[in-house]
């Protein structure tokens, strides 16, 4: 007997919500039975929505994608830098953990599969560099760092937010306020310079977030 349409949407909003929040908990590599499980449905009801992993992370990121298009757009115009950097950073953690600011570290063959994921990375990027250098014009922010120093320095976040989640979000609220008061200006050491080869440098970033 066929399943009633409001149960075949019902069924792939789950899944979906599922695959999101196993991305959090297992990484992106989370076998498809722990998603079937965490949505309560069978293995088969997953492959009859979702035929291949693609398919199904596709609209998972889809969905990100379409969360992080609201958030980012109420940072297109700010009054103030330091602020926006800050509740941009938090935000971006709350909506995707997983994703957070080093999303344009994720490896290609994922982003040649997916145009939300690439469309997810190349947003966020924009975001927040363009945030960074407006709260650096402002003098909020120390003038030595860039979108990419900012993408590391956070993505030591992660893990804190995967430990402590929404059981005690507290912690990583901690951590974000002391991991950012790295970039204000007042106390700065200096900085050793650059790599100089750019392309090794971004190289070099990609292998961090890989481990």
């Amino acid at each position: 007997m066929r399943q009633p349409r409001s149960d075949v949407a019902r069924n792939r909003r789950l899944l979906i919500e599922a695959t999101i929040e196993s991305f959090s908990d297992h990484g992106l590599d989370v076998p498809l039975d722990t998603v079937a499980r965490r949505a309560g449905v069978g293995n088969a009801t997953l492959y009859r929505h979702f035929p291949t992993r693609d398919d199904l992370y596709e609209a998972a990121f889809g969905e990100i994608r379409e969360r992080f298009a609201a958030v980012l757009a109420r940072y297109e115009d700010v009054d103030d830098g330091w602020r926006a950097l800050h509740e941009l950073i938090f935000e971006i953690f709350s909506t995707a953990p997983l994703v957070g600011p080093a999303v344009g570290q994720v490896d290609k063959e994922r982003l040649d599969a997916s145009p939300s994921l690439r469309w997810i990375v190349t947003e966020v990027h924009a975001t927040l560099d363009r945030v960074l250098q407006f709260a650096q014009s402002q003098g909020a922010v120390r003038a030595d760092v860039d979108v990419e120093d900012l993408s590391l320095l956070v993505d030591t976040l992660r893990p804190v937010v995967a430990a402590s989640g929404n059981d005690a979000p507290e912690l990583w609220h901690r951590h974000l306020a002391l991991v950012l008061d790295a970039l204000r200006p007042g106390a700065a050491s200096p900085l050793p310079a650059r790599l100089s080869d750019v392309e090794q440098r971004i190289r070099l970033t990609r292998t961090v977030h890989h481990r």
